[in-house]
């Protein structure tokens, strides 16, 4: 068992803002070639072929930008909110109207 390694844990530093802004850039290059080609979840199988044809170095240069665990949840959150933005607009499509938040409880 490894839970009293002799190795110690490699220190990570948080990154700084200019770092964040290069991820943050390469995300968004990432999601716009997920857009173009029609992409609604980098993370199912099915899609992987088009990602490594059509989002390969845009995709390498996101996972070169950012920490491993912002790339993973990154990929979570756009199929969050293109589901949100989809449901949104069927909602107001059939005469939905968004309430004014926070909600009154009165």
């Amino acid at each position: 068992m490894a839970l009293f390694s002799s190795s110690t844990p490699k220190e990570s530093t948080p990154p700084n803002r200019s770092k964040r802004e290069q991820c943050w850039d390469a995300r968004d290059k990432y999601y716009q070639c997920l857009e173009t080609n029609k992409v609604d979840n980098p993370l199912e199988d099915k899609f992987a072929p088009v990602i490594k044809k059509e989002c390969s170095s845009v995709e390498k240069e996101f996972e070169a930008n950012c920490a491993s665990s912002w790339v993973h949840y990154f990929k979570e959150k756009y199929v969050v909110d293109l589901k949100k933005e989809r449901f949104l607009k069927e909602m107001e499509a059939k005469g939905g109207q968004q309430l004014p938040f926070p909600i009154d409880r009165k």
